[in-house]
């Protein structure tokens, strides 16, 4: 079984929204319910768990309700950071001996990614250990000190913009987690977790479409993609 967890645990305080991002509307549609529409037509995804905030979970019930969503198994409550929270789906798999074998992870506010691209993203996985989407950079990268100064220039040629979804075998993401926790590291995303155990990441390329809405002129950006996106 392949399971996709969908992070859904924000604030949108950072989009000036005051509610969580994943029930803006883009052109009639909330972001969540972009996001699932497009993940149930994925062929690779046999089930979703979405992580939320128990507040939100009747309004995201209404959503998988009013679109008869097939594939979603569970809702779990979120915990304090996106890392806990997908440990926290991950010893729920676990705990429930549910038989998964690719999981993968994306963000509900990316709600452009296309089903060609999760289904390439999980294929890789089974082929390399695990990947991501990503897209190339467009500008110049500059890794910098603790001061502000550059450190180096990494070659724009090789530079990535990682995205989701982000997938491993469910062992390996379990093991990753784990010791993450343990160590007290946080990471920036989950295949960072996979890459300090040694695990395999394959980067797959995705359109620039498949942004993460964060700020206010994200949701500008989005609805404009909205007009020009078919499903």
């Amino acid at each position: 079984m392949n399971i996709l967890i969908v992070v859904a645990g924000g604030k949108g305080l950072r989009a000036g929204l005051g509610y969580n991002k994943i029930f803006a509307k883009l052109n009639g549609d909330s972001i969540l319910s972009l996001n699932l529409k497009t993940i149930e037509k994925a062929e690779v995804i046999d089930s979703i768990i979405i992580s939320a905030k128990k507040v939100d979970v009747g309004k995201i019930n209404t959503i998988i309700l009013k679109n008869k969503f097939k594939k979603v198994l569970k809702i779990l409550s979120s915990s304090k950071s996106r890392q806990s929270s997908t440990f926290k789906v991950l010893k729920w798999i676990k705990k429930n001996n549910i038989k998964a074998t690719l999981v993968g992870v994306h963000n509900a506010v990316n709600p452009f990614v296309t089903k060609n691209e999760i289904n390439n993203v999980f294929l890789e996985a089974s082929k390399y250990g695990a990947a991501l989407l990503a897209y190339p950079a467009r500008d110049t990268v500059k890794i910098s000190d603790k001061k502000g100064v550059v450190s180096y220039t990494p070659v724009r040629e090789k530079s990535w913009y990682a995205q989701t979804p982000q997938v491993g075998h469910f062992e390996d993401m379990y093991k990753a987690f784990d010791k993450a926790g343990k160590q007290g590291f946080s990471g920036t995303d989950d295949t960072q977790l996979l890459e300090k155990i040694g695990v395999t990441v394959k980067i797959v390329p995705c359109s620039y479409q498949n942004l993460k809405i964060t700020f206010p002129e994200d949701l500008i950006i989005a609805k404009r993609l909205k007009k020009l996106v078919s499903y």
